[in-house]
């Protein structure tokens, strides 16, 4: 990401980029709730699927109207998981390499011209912590 204020060109990649990162999350973890046997991360699975689902609505609600490509999202990490541990592991980095990028964009939008992105930001920010913390106490 640059640094300075997030412009109205940006942003639309940005939203994009976050809207595919998270579809791509809501798939691949949701996929994963009926073939995981830990009944604890099983459960997490299919929460953190539903609230990425939401997340890529919200980003996509937020995006402006200004036709950009298709953005590929970045998650190929956690597409080879496959026993539990490796996918404990893969979301972890998954939420973490997800966590920096929206800390990083958070001190970049101006609240006063932005705040629909703002408060997108804090609110996926915050599912993000929840599911980390969450995801942090599951034994395997």
């Amino acid at each position: 990401m640059s640094a300075g204020t997030v412009g109205i060109l940006e942003l639309v990649e940005v939203c994009a980029a976050e809207q595919a990162r998270s579809m791509s999350l809501f798939e691949r973890v949701g996929g994963w709730v009926a073939t995981t046997s830990n009944p604890e991360l099983q459960r997490l699975f299919a929460a953190a699927a539903h609230r990425h689902a939401w997340h890529a609505e919200l980003w996509q609600g937020r995006a402006p109207t200004i036709p950009v490509a298709a953005v590929a999202a970045d998650i190929a990490a956690i597409a080879d998981a496959t026993s539990d541990v490796d996918r404990w592991t893969a979301y972890v980095t998954a939420l973490g390499l997800l966590d920096a990028d929206l800390s990083a964009l958070t001190h970049r939008v101006d609240t006063d011209l932005d705040p629909g992105t703002a408060r997108v930001l804090s609110l996926v920010t915050t599912d993000v912590h929840a599911l980390a913390a969450q995801l942090a106490a599951v034994r395997l």
